[in-house]
């Protein structure tokens, strides 16, 4: 055996040892374990897009790609596309003329390169001044053709909105068509409760009359709209029913909604948290609480099914579900709790199990008597400032970018200053870590995504928005990312279970594909996402 080798074998057991006693605590002095693995391994830049050239006016720039929105295969190619949100710069809107719009670009993907920016599709209104906002897309008319979602705002538009005090806004539906091509002649109008859409936050589709066709489920901000110049009360939810060769507001068909929820909370995911084949609703407070509405046989008209639990009793700074031990039940990904921040936990789901049983209150010790659980939590991960003086702890936010080595289970992503911080998972695991990615000081967490296979090689692509370009990443081949996990864990389903998940239910933010494109493998492309972002003016 070689000198190096031995070395590194060394560490390996010396930092394991240490990284994975169960008796391990932030208080405790040896503060010098490095916590990158000796053989980490680094995200690879393979292309960026710089903007389109628009013309911009001496105040800001186009900010090209302030946002990034995976959306599937639109156009039924089997290469990923995606849209980029641009600042309108050229221009200013608004009765103060102090409006900057906010403009949709969707780019197909390309095999072998990055589409041209210049050849992006402009989505939404004909009309410059407008506030364009990505909800979600589907197939909603069950046409084969990939329908959008959009929240459109007219600045210069004084309709119920004389003073600019609020934003009203319209929810239309773009459908789409084989020519692949959006446009306003082909839309539909949904309506609201009040008179017109005060708020519009979240959308998220969903079949939740159990009928295999995709509903729209809409959130409007906490439940207001705007009737006769007043902010008025409406539902919280707004639901329209998707049906097989029906448009709405089309032939006939109503564009009002077909339920209306008026005191739940707003959701913001999808899931079968619980593995029964049925379609849960997810609501995450971040540092406050988690509520699932489950899914029942008639779909989640009763709302009886929910179950809800306390995040800031334990400290805890930040939640999300993925799948981390391969087994298509979501795992509850914490950031702190128990008090102890320093650290990352994760609560493994289990078939049949659901939210106050995964969970606890949060700083329960070992919970032996459930069978199905053996711990409580499952796993733990410290931070590289926990191992480290000379690093920064971890910020609040964690990233579900899916499975970078291809074993079947999602990486757990955090944020150490100035590192995007991968650490592999599956059934050994531990806090050294993986994959590594530098970025700037410049804004990029809002755009840090997933796109799916944008360039047909096969292989997912990372994208996110920082010193002007919009970067495009791929993980460096799977034999070279670290694989070493130290103990070996045991799983909380036997080898080879997979939850068969409820067809309503997309564990990577929901979707599929256009027509001719067959079932979607979820290892390559990133499926339609639903809308997780609060839009505010």
């Amino acid at each position: 055996m070689k000198t190096n080798t031995k070395t590194t074998l060394l560490l390996l057991i010396t930092t394991a040892a240490a990284l994975l006693a169960h008796d391990t605590t932030l208080s405790q002095p040896n503060t010098w374990i490095d916590p990158r693995h000796p053989s980490v391994a680094w995200l690879q830049e393979w292309g960026y897009m710089t903007g389109t050239g628009l013309p911009c006016k001496p105040y800001r720039g186009e900010e090209f790609g302030r946002g990034i929105i995976p959306v599937g295969d639109v156009n039924g190619d089997a290469i990923a596309d995606f849209i980029l949100e641009r600042s309108r710069c050229d221009t200013l809107f608004g009765p103060s003329k102090a409006e900057r719009a906010n403009e949709l670009l969707l780019y197909f993907g390309d095999k072998g390169r990055l589409p041209i920016p210049a050849s992006g599709q402009r989505l939404g209104s004909s009309e410059l001044g407008t506030l364009t906002r990505f909800l979600c897309a589907a197939d909603f008319d069950d046409d084969s053709f990939v329908d959008l979602a959009l929240r459109i705002e007219k600045l210069n538009d004084s309709a119920y909105n004389a003073n600019g005090q609020y934003s009203i806004a319209s929810l239309v539906i773009f459908w789409g068509n084989s020519t692949h091509r959006y446009t306003e002649q082909d839309t539909s109008h949904l309506t609201c409760y009040s008179d017109t859409w005060l708020g519009i936050c979240r959308a998220l589709f969903i079949d939740i009359n159990n009928d295999n066709h995709k509903d729209l489920l809409i959130s409007t901000c906490g439940g207001y709209g705007f009737t006769n110049g007043k902010v008025v009360r409406q539902p919280v939810h707004l639901v329209y029913f998707g049906q097989q060769g029906k448009r709405w507001g089309k032939a006939g068909q109503s564009t009002a909604a077909d339920m209306l929820w008026w005191t739940t909370p707003a959701y913001e995911q999808t899931m079968d948290q619980d593995c029964d084949g049925r379609i849960d609703l997810v609501s995450i407070q971040q540092q406050k609480s988690i509520r699932i509405q489950y899914g029942g046989e008639q779909g989640l008209q009763d709302t009886t099914a929910v179950e809800t639990i306390d995040l800031s009793n334990s400290g805890t700074h930040y939640a999300l579900f993925q799948d981390v031990t391969g087994d298509n039940v979501p795992d509850l990904i914490v950031r702190g709790g128990d008090f102890e921040q320093g650290r990352i936990r994760i609560f493994a789901g289990a078939p049949g199990q659901r939210l106050t049983e995964l969970y606890g209150n949060g700083n329960d010790s070992a919970d032996r008597a459930n069978h199905r659980f053996p711990l409580r939590p499952w796993a733990q991960i410290l931070s590289p400032n926990a191992l480290h003086e000379g690093w920064f702890d971890w910020d609040n936010e964690l990233f579900d970018l899916g499975d970078l080595n291809e074993d079947g289970t999602s990486e757990i992503v955090a944020f150490s200053k100035p590192f995007i911080l991968f650490y592999t998972t599956g059934n050994t695991l531990d806090s050294l870590i993986d994959i590594m990615l530098q970025t700037s000081n410049s804004p990029w967490k809002a755009t840090l995504c997933r796109v799916g296979d944008v360039d047909g090689s096969g292989k997912p692509s990372i994208a996110l928005t920082f010193d002007g370009r919009v970067r495009f990443l791929k993980a460096p081949p799977k034999d070279d990312i670290p694989t070493y996990g130290g103990r070996i864990r045991s799983l909380p389903h036997p080898i080879n279970f997979r939850c068969a998940l409820s067809s309503g239910v997309d564990t990577e933010g929901g979707g599929e594909q256009g027509a001719g494109s067959g079932e979607m493998n979820l290892s390559q492309q990133q499926p339609f996402p639903n809308s997780h972002h609060s839009y505010h003016r």
